[in-house]
């Protein structure tokens, strides 16, 4: 079923192409009888054609089976490369695509790039305040990572590192974009998010990392815009930064939105 598929994929360049040499292969023939009935006798049309089928019928199947299998061959091979190049372009394509990818993804986590995320961030301010919608930021930093990292080498850390991005990334929404922000530090655009959803989110973030056996916790600080005030990228982190630093004086292993001041895991 599978072979039958990918043949008719391929149908428009290997039977297309040779059908149409075909028909232009036979317009030979046809065309050079209809130009001799054409230039006749007109008196004479009718036993011309029997004359000229009578005596010239194998110059007109030689004419036609000549050209039309060049054509049909022409067309084949026209096909074939059309193909050819139609999937070096596919193979092409998917590796800048690919490319892309790797250009702006952490190659650890599989999450955004820093640079990638202030562009995405600049973009999504600018579309709540066209409609008015909320655009909500979390940071969130893994607690202790050091000691971590000094305790039980930095392979675990890596580990560490990546399955909490998988945790964040299995907890959030499917609209919202994760992003490594630094070494153990992440960040979750979330548009649309209001105050609340964002809060929902990031207690279900902090308590499923606590309980998914990692020795970790995180830090989440938040911050949002409701679509009305004019805040700019800098703000809008600075903001959920400060939050972020006083969930980790609070005790860590909690999430500060600034209101409520902390929602403890």
């Amino acid at each position: 079923m599978e072979e039958t598929r990918r043949f008719w994929r391929r149908a428009p360049h290997y039977i297309l192409y040779p059908t149409l040499g075909f028909f232009l292969g036979l317009c030979s023939p046809v065309g050079a009888f209809l130009l001799r009935y054409w230039i006749a006798d007109p008196v004479l049309k009718s036993l011309w054609v029997r004359h000229e089928l009578q005596y010239n019928l194998l110059f007109y199947a030689y004419m036609g089976i000549g050209t039309v299998s060049a054509f049909m061959l022409f067309g084949y091979v026209l096909g074939v490369r059309s193909e050819r190049q139609r999937i070096k372009n596919r193979i092409l394509s998917a590796r800048v695509d690919e490319l892309h990818l790797k250009s702006v993804t952490d190659s650890l986590t599989g999450a955004y790039t820093h640079g990638y995320l202030h562009e995405i961030l600049e973009l999504e301010i600018q579309h709540s305040l066209t409609h008015k919608a909320p655009l909500s930021v979390l940071i969130l930093d893994i607690d202790d990572f050091k000691r971590i990292n000094d305790s039980h080498g930095h392979l675990f850390g890596d580990r560490v590192i990546k399955e909490t991005a998988e945790t964040i990334s299995a907890n959030i929404r499917s609209e919202d974009i994760l992003g490594r922000y630094g070494g153990d530090e992440f960040i979750v655009i979330m548009p649309g998010a209001d105050l609340e959803t964002a809060g929902q989110v990031a207690l279900r973030i902090c308590r499923s990392i606590a309980h998914n056996g990692l020795l970790a916790t995180v830090s989440i600080g938040g911050s949002t815009l409701t679509g009305q005030e004019k805040k700019g990228a800098q703000e809008l982190l600075g903001g959920a930064d400060a939050n972020l630093y006083q969930a980790k004086r609070d005790g860590k292993n909690q999430v500060n939105l600034g209101h409520p001041s902390r929602i403890q895991a």
